[in-house]
């Protein structure tokens, strides 16, 4: 340690040992240590540099070199934890490079440190500028925000803050494993094959990192409902994993100016408790829910997205008006489907039905708004809700609806508008601009009976450096995409209907849970496509999977549904594999797909063609009678409520329980991933078929299954 901070330190213990600290339970020194110790927490603190060592409880302990927090100020990180990158020219869906430098932190200066009604303050402060480390003491938990200011009658700018746990004791890294549970890379991911301060940064913005190495496991929780975030992990010299947090924070800061980002969470686990469930009970006790409004997804078996010109990967070359394409309602209907998605439908520039010029405006190439109106009387006939495909982040600069509402437009630095697929990035955070999605949800609820809403790129805009709401330029991001949700959710319920709303969030933020009906599960694709791209045997690949299921469910705010599905509009076109499910797996494989797709919690959700390729030009089987069958089963033994318990097999045969937590009825359901016939034989006994697709056969006990079948078997000991 420089000798700055032992000077500044001592004279710091000195003031400390003669003031005390205010509030109950105050810091004590010891051993070169301040310690807190009450009702059975305790937290330690290093008194040179004031930061975090140690917190812990009887039955668990988070013991560390330090949780520093780093923040790039006017082109550097201030205490060079971190490799500075720009931010500006991210997309919306990118996140920030997370880049840890092998460097000692530099001289600062230990100000204060003193209890709070809800905790205890750090301050530090290094030239001009300060960090207030804000801690929460919660119930087995320690909650981190920060506080950052500078003294200067100049703005500085503000890219990046990132929240590092470093060096995390007590784990061998021969031996430990971490993990970005609902997100993706998946698995445990060994730190011994990792380079020593090189990052694996999570695919999406994970609130969850878990170290494990067998015998103890520790939970890192990190939420930002302003802006998204990277979270990695790596290790340091001295061979201890480390995590980071990394929020793609953009703004200003002067002596008049001070700005708060957060929450970091370092929460104990209590004996005997389940690591991952862990953190589910730990968003409820942070009051994240699932929608509590009569949520209208309560009875929504399965989701099919269409467009009456046909599908994105073929051109649109259908051509049909929304009026004559209600003549295929009935099959979707009859297919077992509960609602139907229509990629946009306003008026827009023939380029693309995602660059509208107005939302308030039906295309008259679809039949304008009395089509659509009759189109959605027959869709409530066959007992199929209607979303409408929103797309909030604005037309091509050149139309009147962008020049006349100029000022909702998000802007760059240099006050220019900001633009990302050729269109302006509008900032769902402009009081004006949220009453005017209020108002369009809310016109076409009560003129057109609509039920719902896709909300595309509901992740938020690129960053505004001129908000109109006074916020900081990057929470026209993530906040920003919670906001445009907010809007539609409350036009709906004021044009009388309660809506059944699908964000395109990739993220697992517990933040959108309790105004998001159906959660867009993109990183279960990207779970799938990742293992496709490994060399898996056919047991790996469904064991990797129902592990990935199984954390993801565990991790998730309690209640909440989850789209699944194989391809969507986007990846049978141009991302990741740009094919349709059938053509990737091949027909018998991607069937038992989504047989697991289709019976475990959630919502099956295909695009159109899948069902029936020929249609629309497509190589494949008609697959109607399969998706009939297969949501058949789903609504007949299957209901929505059932929790879900994942089997581990060892084998190709993926198994689940679905089961009704207060009387314990339940099925066993098994789908065999393999190209060969293969045998389970039932942990319960279980030999009722209830429900099979493909050929199976029983013997002794023993159920096996033709290649790619599945079966639903009642069961009495499900739990």
């Amino acid at each position: 340690m420089n000798w700055k901070i032992c000077f500044v330190a001592i004279l710091f213990v000195m003031l400390f040992l003669q003031t005390g600290c205010s509030g109950q339970g105050d810091f004590t020194r010891r051993d070169g240590n301040l310690i807190l110790e009450e009702e059975g927490i305790r937290v330690v603190l290093d008194e040179r540099t004031g930061m975090l060592k140690e917190f812990s409880s009887g039955s668990d302990s988070i013991q560390l070199k330090a949780v520093t927090v780093d923040a790039g100020l006017n082109g550097a990180y201030v205490f060079r934890q971190l490799g500075y990158t720009d931010f500006s020219s991210l997309s919306t869906w990118e996140l920030p490079l997370l880049w840890p430098k092998m460097k000692e932190l530099p001289e600062f200066t230990l100000e204060s440190v003193k209890r709070t009604q809800e905790g205890f303050e750090v301050s530090v402060s290094r030239d001009i500028y300060s960090f207030l480390y804000k801690y929460q003491i919660l119930d087995h938990a320690l909650a981190l925000s920060v506080t950052l200011s500078a003294a200067s009658g100049e703005d500085v700018y503000v890219n990046g803050v990132a929240f590092l746990i470093q060096g995390v004791s007590g784990y061998d890294l021969a031996d430990t494993t971490f993990e970005y549970p609902g997100s993706t890379p998946e698995g445990r991911i060994p730190f011994a094959r990792q380079t020593r301060y090189k990052a694996v940064p999570a695919d999406y913005a994970s609130p969850v990192i878990q170290f494990t190495d067998g015998s103890r496991t520790t939970n890192l929780l990190f939420v930002n409902e302003t802006e998204k975030w990277t979270a990695g992990c790596y290790s340091d010299a001295d061979e201890l994993p480390c995590a980071a947090f990394l929020s793609a924070v953009e703004g200003v800061i002067n002596s008049e100016k001070s700005m708060e980002v957060g929450t970091l969470y370092l929460p104990l686990l209590k004996e005997g408790q389940d690591p991952y469930l862990a953190v589910s009970d730990f968003w409820a006790e942070l009051g994240y829910h699932v929608p509590r409004d009569l949520p209208a997804g309560e009875d929504l078996w399965g989701v099919y997205s269409a467009h009456p010109y046909g599908t994105m990967d073929t051109g649109y070359w259908n051509r049909l008006t929304l009026g004559e394409y209600a003549d295929s309602l009935s099959s979707v209907s009859e297919m077992g489907f509960s609602a139907i998605w229509l990629l946009p439908v306003f008026q827009h520039t023939g380029d693309n039905v995602y660059e509208p010029i107005d939302q308030g405006i039906i295309d008259q190439r679809y039949g304008g708004l009395e089509q659509a109106r009759s189109f959605i009387q027959e869709a409530h006939a066959r007992g199929l809700k209607v979303l409408f495909d929103f797309v909030p982040h604005g037309p091509r600069p050149v139309y009147p609806f962008a020049r006349e509402h100029d000022d909702w437009v998000s802007k760059d630095r240099q006050g220019n508008n900001q633009i990302e697929w050729e269109c302006v990035s509008m900032d769902y955070n402009h009081p004006d601009y949220y009453t005017y999605n209020v108002e369009l949800a809310k016109y076409y609820a009560e003129e057109i009976s609509l039920d719902g809403a896709r909300i595309d790129c509901s992740m938020g805009g690129l960053s505004n450096w001129s908000s109109a709401a006074g916020l900081r330029a990057s929470a026209s991001g993530l906040a920003a995409g919670l906001n445009v949700v907010k809007a539609l959710r409350e036009g709906f319920w004021a044009g009388g209907k309660e809506p059944l709303l699908l964000p395109e969030n990739f993220h697992p933020s517990p933040a959108y849970a309790q105004y998001t009906d159906v959660f867009y599960d993109m990183p279960l694709y990207r779970c799938l496509y990742n293992m496709n791209q490994s060399d898996l045997t056919e047991s790996q690949y469904v064991s990797r999977l129902a592990h990935f299921l199984e954390a993801e469910q565990k991790t998730s705010v309690a209640g909440q549904k989850k789209l699944r599905f194989l391809g969507n509009h986007d990846t049978v076109t141009w991302t990741f594999d740009a094919r349709r499910a059938q053509s990737l797996y091949g027909v018998e494989k991607a069937k038992a797909l989504w047989m697991i797709l289709g019976w475990i919690d959630g919502v099956l959700y295909i695009y159109q063609g899948d069902e029936d390729p020929a249609a629309y030009g497509l190589e494949g089987e008609n697959l109607t009678d399969f998706f009939t069958e297969l949501l058949d089963a789903k609504k007949s033994y299957l209901p929505m409520d059932y929790l879900t318990r994942y089997v581990a097999t060892e084998s190709p045969v993926f198994a689940f329980y679905r089961y009704d937590g207060e009387s314990g009825d339940g099925r066993l359901v098994l789908v065999n991933l393999s190209r060969q016939s293969n045998s389970y034989t039932p942990e319960n006994g279980e030999n009722q078929v209830l429900a099979a697709i493909g050929e199976y056969g029983q013997k002794d006990g023993s159920i096996t299954l033709a290649p790619y079948s599945g079966v639903i078997l009642q069961s009495g000991h499900a739990q």
